[in-house]
């Protein structure tokens, strides 16, 4: 800081925009470049207005993505819940393939065994009208 002739303390350094070069008064073109460096500032430095929308949109996109991973974490929890279900579907599928396999063996089994007892039924039923028709020839 430095005192002028007149008394008037004056500003002067590299750093300080109050004063001109050497410590001389500021001119009238120092001033306005001194402006028009503050306007050139000022249009660099965001509206503030604009910074708060930004932050807003910014922490909604955060509960956005907050409430998305707690979506596919019950939808995890749903998954594996069904994917048990559908294994015990999947045995119950299984059991049931496995009692049509042993009924169809016990219906062929039971088919099989008919035929041959329709066979010796037959051959009685034959012989039993063969003593019907030979008591009827005979002692009728």
């Amino acid at each position: 800081r430095h005192s002028t002739s007149d008394g008037i303390p004056s500003f002067s350094g590299g750093a300080s925009s109050f004063g001109g070069v050497g410590g001389a008064p500021m001119t009238p073109l120092d001033i306005q470049r001194m402006e028009s460096g503050q306007e050139e500032l000022m249009q660099l430095i965001p509206d503030q207005d604009y910074l708060r929308e930004r932050a807003d949109a910014m922490s909604t996109v955060e509960t956005n993505i907050m409430e998305l991973g707690t979506i596919f974490n019950k939808l995890a929890v749903m998954v594996s819940e069904h994917r048990e279900m559908v294994q015990r579907v999947e045995d119950n599928v299984d059991n049931a393939n496995q009692n049509i396999e042993f009924s169809m063996n016990s219906l062929t089994d039971t088919l099989t065994a008919l035929r041959t007892n329709k066979a010796l039924a037959m051959k009685v039923f034959g012989i039993l009208v063969f003593f019907i028709v030979l008591f009827v020839t005979f002692f009728a």
